[in-house]
Order: C-alpha cells, then sequence, then structure tokens
C-alpha cells in the first residue's frame, strides 16, 4: 500500500495531547488493532459523519476507504444535484446525497484514510482538531493522525488527490456553515510555526499560522523555499522575514507574495506571536516532478478558455 505525500511542505506531524507519540521525532504512533467496543465507537462516529454529508452542499461523487488498526470502511458518495427551472443557482438543490457506510475494503481498490487510533477520530469529531491539519506531513515518511493512502493496485491521479483534499475539509466536518477552531491551542508545530488547516482544496490551502517569539519559521535549509506560492497575510505582531532580497520587516496589516522557489525564512525578533493567514498555491505532487506552477497554470487556463459555464443538472447528478 502506498503512502501518499499530498500535504503541503514542511508541515510535520500531529501534536495531540493523549496520543501515543515517539519521544524525540515528534510523530503519531498507529495502533496495530483495536477491541470491538472501540470498532463500535468508531462506527457510531463515522455514521454520524455520513449522516451530515449527505446533505452537505460540497458532497462530491467519490468512493473511499478508511481503515483504523486492521478494520476497514468503504464509502459511496452519489453527489445529487436538481438545476433551477429558471436557470438561476439560487434556486439549486444540493442533496440530499447517497452516502453509504459498510464494514470492510472497497469492493474495488481505491484511496483510502489511515486513521492513526480511535482518540485521534474522537478529537476530529469534537471539532478539537481538524482531518486536513491531521493528515499534514513534512515528508512521506512522517507517521501522522490521518495517513493518505492507495489501496493495492490503485495508482491516485491528481484528480482523485483533489477528492481526497475536499473529503478532508467536509467529510469529517459537520454542520453548515463548517466552523473550525484555530490557535495555538488546535494546531500543529511546523516549520518552526504552529498551523492549523482551515480549508483544503487542490488549487489552493488555507491555513493558520502562529509564530511565537525569539521563534524562527524554516530554519532548516531544506524547507526554507518549496514548489509553491505562498501568500502570507499578517493579522498581528512583527518579525523579520529573510529572503533572496535580503531582510525586510514584516507586521500587522501586511501581506506578502512568494513565488515557487524563492528562499523564505521568518524570524519572530519580538515580544509576541506573528500570527496570520497563509495561502498555498497548488499541489507539492504535482509539482515535485517536472512540472513547475506556471506550466500547471497554463494548462488550468486552457481549460476553462473551453469550461461551459451553464450546466444541465438532473436529480441524478
Amino acid at each position: 500500500m502506498r503512502i501518499k505525500s499530498i500535504m503541503l511542505a514542511g508541515l510535520a506531524a500531529l501534536a495531540i495531547p493523549g496520543v501515543a507519540m515517539a519521544q524525540h521525532n515528534n510523530q503519531v504512533e498507529s495502533v496495530e488493532a483495536i477491541s470491538d467496543a472501540e470498532i463500535e465507537r468508531a462506527e457510531t462516529i463515522l455514521r454520524d459523519f455520513v449522516e451530515d454529508y449527505r446533505t452537505d452542499p460540497m458532497a462530491l461523487d467519490a468512493s473511499f476507504g478508511i481503515k483504523l488498526g486492521q478494520q476497514w470502511w468503504s464509502v459511496e458518495v452519489k453527489h445529487k444535484e436538481v438545476a433551477s427551472p429558471r436557470g438561476r443557482l439560487t434556486d439549486h438543490s444540493f442533496g440530499p446525497h447517497d452516502v453509504t457506510l459498510a464494514r470492510g475494503e472497497p469492493a474495488s481498490p481505491t484511496w483510502y484514510f489511515q486513521l492513526a487510533s480511535l482518540d485521534v477520530l474522537e478529537k476530529i469529531a469534537s471539532g478539537e482538531v481538524n482531518a486536513g491539519t491531521a493528515a499534514m506531513q513534512s515528508f512521506g515518511s512522517d507517521r501522522v493522525g490521518v495517513e493518505t493512502r492507495d489501496m493495492d493496485g490503485f495508482k491516485s491521479t491528481s484528480g482523485d488527490e483533489g477528492d481526497m483534499y475536499l473529503a478532508l475539509s467536509h467529510f469529517f466536518t459537520k454542520g453548515k456553515p463548517q466552523i473550525t477552531r484555530f490557535g495555538r491551542d488546535n494546531s500543529l508545530m511546523t516549520h518552526g510555526a504552529q498551523a492549523t488547516a482551515l480549508h483544503m482544496m487542490k488549487g489552493f490551502r488555507i491555513m493558520h499560522f502562529s509564530i511565537g517569539p525569539q521563534e524562527t519559521a524554516n530554519d532548516d535549509p531544506r524547507m526554507e523555499f518549496g514548489q509553491m506560492p505562498n501568500l502570507f497575510v499578517v493579522t498581528s505582531g512583527k518579525a523579520t522575514l529573510y529572503s533572496d532580497d535580503g531582510p525586510v520587516e514584516i507586521s500587522k496589516g501586511m501581506s506578502i507574495f512568494i513565488p515557487q522557489f524563492v528562499k523564505h525564512r521568518i524570524v519572530n525578533d519580538g515580544d509576541e506571536p506573528l500570527e496570520g493567514i497563509l495561502v498555498l498555491y497548488g499541489d507539492n505532487s504535482d509539482f515535485a516532478f517536472g512540472t513547475s506552477y506556471p506550466s500547471y497554470l497554463e494548462d488550468l487556463n486552457d481549460f476553462h478558455r473551453t469550461y461551459e459555464f451553464r450546466k444541465e443538472r438532473s436529480a441524478s447528478k
């Protein structure tokens, strides 16, 4: 089974109180087996997610697995959307979708989520941490709260990874609107900063970041630049940004757009956290093997030149 490293570069393992963590590498240890009572509890939580997902306007067609210990579940989603007779989106109807949960591996090989423990699932269900944050990895070798993997005989496409992101953001989050708690108490340490995933999509991912006093983000030379452009929006604090153009002071009320492969190291030499929103454009897996972000944009724009804004929708779609 192939582990997928689809999360943003430099994001480390999930640090959740109560989950067994290796002392030196801060990685989540996955359980090998779970009891019958734990299986029943996990299934109750997953069925609550399924029930909520039936009326989620963001649900899309998908077929994926969920694994906890050696226990499998399969999820099937059939999106339903009914177009307005007047052709206006305000009259569209989204759902109820056909969403099923069954014990056992998916009938056909596909991608799946590997949950480290029931404790991780409980914390996702409570809203203490979200699934997107739990799935963040710096490297493919990281062991995190939620792994994204391919079953034997299946190789995810870029589109499949897009489906994974949407499931991370919406299947594991209940309610309309969906609420995510962010801040230093609902985050993980990565790149020398605390980070919380706010929303994940293929084209962009939105995070909250907090760099504490006397802390440095991207101090590791392997992580001081990446394949994706970054946009930092600073909402509080101040720090010094060291980039290709030298040092510059950044502070509240500033946005900083950093193109792909431009070095950026942030040193908080003040006495309060530097905090704000980080937007990551694109996906590492699309750019790690030869495709650049500008080339990706050219292909995306070519697609949109032929995309029809108006689409007929029936009750079956």
